[in-house]
């Protein structure tokens, strides 16, 4: 394994970008079928804005970062090459786009590495009829029943039984309603939550957030509804 691998193996997995869909999740295991489980440990984090970064160009320090902050536009400066759009790639892909630049014109086969130092897409947003809505750092495994105890727990007016969990699948976001009091006696499984995640409880919040149409009532029956209406 090279040096670039093993500093990319470190740092985690998913983000999340524009709404797609929403179905109602079945109960027992087959909930895991629209919600899939966590990457296994070591697979590519991939780079968002806020994210700091340690940068070594191989026995160039001048050129080297150690604390290299993404920017809100995706993008990370770098001496003598300007911005390099690094957000949604891992840190392999990251340092191998710097590389190729540097290697243009003013290195010889330049050598990069890339190190994330802050991850500040392994967070998950936790809305809606919770007591302390918010966004809070993923650390280790995190199912949906716990990740709404981070948010101290639904209020009295939280219907249990209309939480979005919305994700990124396949660069879509996407979502699926879960009953939160189903899981709670046993009844139905209690889906894995990943980085970049957004849990809101209760649909009308919901509906607020990704919009009325997204999550009309006949729609959670029907499956995978497009934001245009179609299927």
């Amino acid at each position: 394994m090279t040096i670039r691998q093993i500093y990319a193996a470190m740092t985690g997995c998913a983000l999340l970008s524009a709404c797609a869909s929403v179905e109602q999740a079945p109960r027992g295991d087959a909930a895991y079928a629209l919600i899939p489980p966590a990457l296994a440990i070591g697979a590519d984090y991939r780079l968002s804005p806020d994210d700091v970064l340690r940068i070594q160009v191989y026995h160039e320090p001048g050129l080297s970062l150690e604390d290299a902050q993404v920017s809100a536009a995706g993008m990370v400066r770098m001496p003598l090459i300007g911005d390099v759009p690094v957000a949604g790639l891992s840190s392999g892909d990251a340092a191998d786009l710097i590389a190729a630049r540097l290697g243009q014109r003013y290195l010889v086969s330049p050598q990069v590495t890339i190190f994330v130092k802050k991850a500040v897409g392994r967070r998950i947003t936790v809305d809606g009829e919770v007591r302390e809505p918010g966004l809070f750092p993923l650390d280790g495994r995190l199912t949906l029943s716990q990740a709404v105890t981070l948010a101290k727990g639904p209020t009295r007016l939280a219907s249990l039984s209309q939480v979005i969990v919305v994700r990124q699948i396949d660069g879509q976001r996407q979502a699926a309603m879960f009953d939160l009091a189903a899981i709670r006696r046993g009844q139905a499984a209690d889906p894995e939550i990943l980085p970049g995640d957004t849990i809101i409880v209760g649909l009308s919040r919901a509906k607020a957030i990704l919009g009325g149409s997204l999550l009309a009532a006949p729609a959670l029956a029907a499956g995978f509804i497009a934001l245009d209406g179609k299927n």
